[in-house]
C-alpha cells in the first residue's frame, strides 16, 4: 500500500497527480493553509485576492497561482463574479524523482509561490497542457507533460522577471552564498553546480541583476568587509588572509582598482 496518498478536500483522495476544477461564486478553501504537494492554479475569471507568503495581489484578469509544498497561501474571490479556477497538483516523487534538472525548473514556483500573468494565447496553451495531462492515463505520458508544462511556465516566468526585475532564486542562493564564504575560495563554475544551474546562465543573471560580473560582485564583497576591519585597525596582512586575497599586495591592487586609491588613503576619505 503506498503511503504517499493524498487529500484534495471534500473526501477526494488521489495518488501521483490530479485535476480539479471549480467554478461558483466562492472558493473551496477558506483558510491561509498549506500542503505537502505541488499546485498549479489557472484562475480563469474572478475578483480574486491572492496572499503568498511575501506578496498579496488583487485581480480580475486571468492569473495562474503556483505553490511548492508548505507554502503558506490563501485565494479569496468576492461574490460579484464568478469564479472560475482549474487546478494541476502533483507530488513530489511523481516528478522531481525522475527528472534530473528538478531543481532548476522548479524555481517558478518561488520561494513563497509565485503569480504569473499570461496572454490571452498563453493562457489558452497553458489549459489545454492541463487538460491533456487529464485525458492521459499513462503515467509516463503524465511525467513528460506536466515537465512540458512547467517549461513553459518557466519561460513566461523568465520574460516577466525581465519586465519587473524580479530576480531568480538562484541568483539569491549564490549572492547568499558569497555573503557567507566571501572569505574562501569561490569559483562561478562550482557554486553554478551546487546550484543547478548552468554557469553561462548564472554569470548572465549576475551581470543582468547586480550590474556585477561574478568577480567585480566577489571582488566588492570581500572590499567591503576589508573595509570595515581596516577601520577595527587590523594590519593588511590579516585582512588579506581573513577576506579571501591572497595577500596583502592583492588587497591593494583591488582597493586601487575599485576605489582609485590605497586602503589608508581611503580611510582618510571616509
Amino acid at each position: 500500500m503506498r503511503s504517499d496518498r493524498y487529500d484534495y478536500g471534500f473526501g477526494r483522495r488521489w495518488t501521483d497527480s490530479y485535476i480539479y476544477r471549480r467554478e461558483g461564486y466562492s472558493t473551496s478553501v477558506i483558510d491561509y493553509h498549506e500542503h505537502d504537494f505541488y499546485e498549479i492554479n489557472l484562475i480563469l475569471s474572478g475578483n480574486v485576492r491572492v496572499l503568498l507568503a511575501d506578496r498579496t495581489e488583487d485581480f480580475c484578469e486571468p492569473r495562474i497561482i503556483l505553490t511548492r509544498p508548505h507554502t503558506p497561501h490563501y485565494i479569496s474571490c468576492r461574490s460579484d463574479k464568478l469564479y472560475s479556477r482549474l487546478y494541476l497538483l502533483f507530488s513530489h516523487s511523481f516528478l522531481a524523482d525522475t527528472f534530473p534538472e528538478w531543481t532548476q525548473i522548479s524555481g517558478v514556483f518561488g520561494r513563497g509561490g509565485n503569480i504569473l500573468s499570461p496572454s490571452a494565447e498563453q493562457l489558452k496553451e497553458i489549459k489545454a497542457l492541463i487538460e491533456q495531462v487529464e485525458r492521459t492515463e499513462k503515467p509516463l505520458e503524465k511525467r513528460l507533460l506536466i515537465t512540458y508544462l512547467l517549461s513553459k511556465l518557466s519561460d513566461l516566468d523568465d520574460a516577466e522577471r525581465t519586465r519587473t526585475k524580479r530576480v531568480p532564486t538562484y541568483v539569491l542562493d549564490a549572492l547568499s552564498y558569497i555573503e557567507e564564504h566571501y572569505a574562501e575560495r569561490v569559483v562561478s563554475s562550482e557554486l553554478a553546480a551546487m546550484l543547478h544551474i548552468g554557469r553561462t546562465a548564472l554569470l548572465t543573471a549576475f551581470k543582468r541583476y547586480t550590474e556585477f560580473t561574478f568577480g567585480e560582485y566577489l571582488t566588492h564583497c570581500r572590499l567591503q568587509h576589508a573595509i570595515l576591519m581596516l577601520q577595527d585597525g587590523k594590519t593588511l596582512e590579516a585582512i588579506a588572509q581573513r577576506c579571501g586575497f591572497s595577500d596583502a599586495g592583492s588587497l591593494i591592487r583591488s582597493f586601487r582598482r575599485v576605489y582609485g586609491t590605497t586602503p589608508k588613503k581611503y580611510l582618510l576619505q571616509v
